[in-house]
């Protein structure tokens, strides 16, 4: 009994060692998706913590120079906010794009993006819908 108990013990220590290291490191890396409206009812409670932001890119918004970082507006339909990335650009990020950004919102309310991701828009899209998504 005794050198079963020996190994139990080790083994379940390890176990809950591993199980806590992963629990640990889920939690810190966890970013919820939230919506521009839903970041700018926390305004400044939010300034300099790590957020990510759904949104659709406003038509005419974008501004790319070669030595400037990429600048553009977002929206939800409700609410908009000035977006300042300096990183890869995703193909597909256009004008009405569904964006996600992550990073963190400036006492200037300008989020500032450590991350741009671009939704693939659906090939199963109406003509019509398509239409209206361009339309704006």
């Amino acid at each position: 009994m005794k050198a079963k108990l020996k190994f139990i013990v080790p083994l379940v220590i390890i176990a809950f060692l591993i199980s806590w290291l992963v629990f640990a490191g889920v939690r810190d890396s966890m970013v919820y998706y939230i919506t521009v409206e839903e970041l700018l009812e926390d305004v400044p409670d939010v300034y300099g913590q790590k957020v990510r932001v759904s949104g659709t890119v406003v038509h005419g918004s974008i501004k790319n120079e070669l030595d400037e970082s990429l600048q553009f507006t977002m929206a939800d339909g409700k609410e908009k906010i000035d977006v300042e990335y300096d990183g890869v650009i995703p193909d597909i990020f256009t004008d009405g794009v569904e964006a996600v950004v992550e990073g963190s919102i400036s006492t200037d309310n300008i989020f500032v993006a450590d991350l741009l991701l671009a939704k693939c828009p659906t090939k199963y899209e109406s003509d019509e819908a398509r239409y209206q998504r361009k339309k704006g």
